[in-house]
């Protein structure tokens, strides 16, 4: 607890966990707390719909949330991006997520020509939900997630993103399967790449017949749209199995709990459908300094490394796809 007073804001429809971590933050910075609430004026400027919460039913539910810290806070209703932050020369600290830190930034050079301290602003990381993207009010509101995060929906590819996904992508290992598989394995290694998830039974197959066995396989018993004839190969090396079934040219809603599930230790997912989309799943929910590997037919095998970068052009990627309600 560094600061004497803390101010923050926001609509607050829909608590939400990221909520939750937003406000625990500002709570934990200071000893008073000043939240500021956009009254019904702002929020229809802002969001132009009849579907947010009152303000009356948003304010009840942030002083039931922070009456458990024990501490003193003032709920302010705001009409004004910037004020009351703008003028109260005993605030010290404003948190912030990356989404409003230009809002705080400006916040503090109207400060300095006021001749006011400029606070400190305090980050406060985003929260994912089960399909690792940012949780958020509008999200809740579409129906696509819940408040805690838990996935409503199945995506499904659009012809422009289809187009893009089948493009050859780099770096790409061509050739003969087994000598090409070795000198794979061997660029992994030499990386120092963590775990290793093979995408698709050709690939699954190559890895494993090479004498390395992936962490999790995610296969669907075809290759090319026919039946595989090695499926049971890839099906011996793993005690752990899990199945989930997934349409061709969708990403279930059921996919991300199971794959999160399977990814916790050596496993295969077998679907029934098709898998070749849940490469985008695979990237998103593993764990950083990992490998995805999967075929482009006729081209040869891609490897994917995860990283933060990797991850947030995928979740951008998402959020192009179709939401399917159900």
């Amino acid at each position: 607890m560094k600061y004497e007073n803390v101010v923050t804001g926001g609509t607050f429809d829909r608590f939400h966990k990221g909520h939750e971590l937003f406000l625990e933050t500002a709570f934990k910075s200071g000893k008073r707390i000043f939240i500021g609430l956009t009254t019904p004026e702002m929020v229809h400027k802002i969001v132009r719909q009849n579907s947010i919460w009152s303000y009356e039913k948003r304010k009840k539910v942030v002083e039931d949330f922070v009456k458990k810290f024990k501490k003193e806070f003032t709920i302010l209703p705001i009409d004004d991006q910037f004020k009351p932050a703008t003028d109260r020369e005993d605030f010290d600290v404003i948190i912030a997520t990356e989404e409003t830190r230009q809002t705080c930034e400006k916040i503090n050079e109207i400060r300095k020509s006021k001749e006011l301290k400029p606070l400190e602003i305090v980050l406060v990381p985003y929260i994912y939900s089960d399909d690792c993207r940012i949780i958020s009010s509008s999200r809740i509101r579409k129906g696509e997630i819940d408040r805690e995060g838990r996935v409503f929906v199945n995506y499904q590819i659009t012809e422009k993103l289809r187009e893009e996904f089948e493009k050859p992508v780099n770096p790409i290992f061509a050739g003969d399967n087994e000598p090409m598989t070795e000198v794979l394995l061997s660029y992994i290694k030499s990386k120092g790449m963590k775990d290793v998830i093979c995408v698709g039974d050709e690939v699954s197959f190559d890895i494993l017949k090479s004498g390395f066995k992936p962490k999790n396989v995610i296969i669907d018993g075809k290759v090319k749209k026919k039946e595989a004839n090695y499926k049971d190969f890839i099906l011996k090396h793993y005690a752990h199995k899990f199945t989930v079934d997934n349409s061709p040219g969708t990403i279930s809603k059921k996919v991300w709990g199971i794959m999160k599930e399977a990814f916790k230790t050596e496993s295969l997912i077998f679907v029934n459908g098709e898998e070749d989309l849940l490469t985008y799943p695979a990237v998103l929910l593993a764990e950083n300094n990992s490998v995805v590997i999967y075929g482009q037919p006729d081209r040869g095998k891609v490897i994917v490394k995860v990283d933060e970068k990797k991850k947030e052009k995928l979740r951008k990627k998402l959020g192009e796809f179709k939401i399917i309600l159900n």
